[in-house]
């Protein structure tokens, strides 16, 4: 048994069946022993690659998108671009070749070790934070690439019109998920009206409302923007908890830590925290209309004109990737915040916002 595992077991063995979102937590942000702190998770030894790895002209169109902003603002000088989550660097490093020299704030926010050495062999300019509180405050530009699907959430279940937490619980040998009241269960006796089947799921991400709204306060307090790019559903219910392994699902209970574990983003949730927060909400668009209607494909036509047929056949497979139906341009959706007196944002429909339902 590793280590984290017999720690997790120990913890519910003295204290109860915990939830899922304390088990997200503990497998992934355990200062030791946890999946983010400790583990390679990209390219080619880890457990997925993102969509800046897959093709460069993602985080060419995102620079785009900011360049277009930052014209709108009138050139200011004192701005910055966060990437939450940054990866490998490589989003960073793409969009600081389109703006050219013209923004130089650049802020790398993450807690893994590995990765954050690849980030300053990439862009060795930027800074480097683990966490939005710690970074300067001045106009922002918050890119979010995979980074929402990686906080904790909780999950319940319908039982005889009562709620019940789905909780993870502990024989002494192994993990299996159990159905629990909780304080919390005992608090959703309004989702009732949603008229849900029995044995209907659902899903409540509390640590993705609150980084929504620490953006929406910083965004509001210093001016700026923030961009997502992630899987999840406008509306709906159901079980998406999952692990990977291998760019393969896996059961999520089976080797904490060494297990990327996420679950969908629920978009039209964090459009009721932008209202709540009265700033504007743009999107959700799929992926691939997203880079479409931001030049994607434009933009692969002049990068072939002076490539091999072996570089042409590269980029055309990666952007495909990020654009066919049947890979992750419909299933990855973009979703944007602004405060109301900011300039309009590219790529999304005019008016699609928060004012709009």
């Amino acid at each position: 048994m590793n280590i984290l595992k017999e720690k997790i077991h120990n913890l519910i063995i003295e204290n109860g069946p915990i939830s899922i979102a304390s088990f997200m937590e503990i497998s992934l942000s355990d200062k030791k022993y946890g999946y983010y702190r400790k583990k390679m998770p990209l390219g080619s030894k880890g457990d997925f690659v993102t969509s800046p790895d897959i093709s460069q002209i993602f985080g060419e169109v995102i620079g785009i998108w900011i360049l277009d902003i930052w014209l709108k603002l009138k050139e200011p000088s004192n701005f910055q671009i966060v990437d939450l989550g940054g990866g490998r660097g490589t989003l960073l490093k793409d969009i600081s070749r389109v703006l050219k020299n013209k923004i130089s704030n650049f802020v790398y926010i993450d807690i893994n070790e590995e990765l954050i050495k690849l980030q300053k062999k990439s862009l060795e300019i930027a800074s480097h934070f683990e966490s939005i509180d710690d970074i300067p405050k001045m106009p922002t530009i918050f890119i979010g690439n995979e980074f929402l699907d990686t906080f904790p959430m909780h999950q319940f279940i319908k039982r005889n019109n009562y709620w019940r937490e789905i909780c993870v619980n502990s024989d002494g040998k192994k993990l299996f998920f159990s159905q629990e009241s909780t304080e919390l269960s005992k608090k959703l006796t309004s989702y009732n009206l949603l008229n849900l089947k029995q044995g209907s799921i659902i899903e409540i991400n509390f640590k993705i409302r609150e980084i929504i709204n620490k953006i929406s306060n910083f965004i509001k307090d210093n001016s700026g923007a923030a961009i997502f790019f992630d899987y999840g559903y406008i509306d709906g219910y159901g079980d998406s908890f999952q692990g990977i392994r291998d760019n393969k699902p896996i059961n999520p209970l089976n080797d904490p830590g060494f297990v990327d574990l996420t679950s969908h983003v629920n978009f039209k949730d964090i459009k009721l925290q932008a209202k709540k927060n009265n700033i504007n909400f743009y999107g959700p668009k799929t992926q691939s209309l997203f880079l479409e209607e931001m030049g994607a494909l434009q933009r692969l036509k002049i990068l072939e004109k002076n490539a091999s047929d072996h570089q042409k056949s590269d980029l055309r497979i990666g952007l495909n990737r990020l654009m066919s139906s049947s890979e992750m341009g419909n299933i990855f959706k973009v979703v944007a915040l602004a405060p109301k007196n900011f300039p309009s944002l590219e790529g999304f429909t005019c008016g699609t916002t928060t004012n709009k339902e």
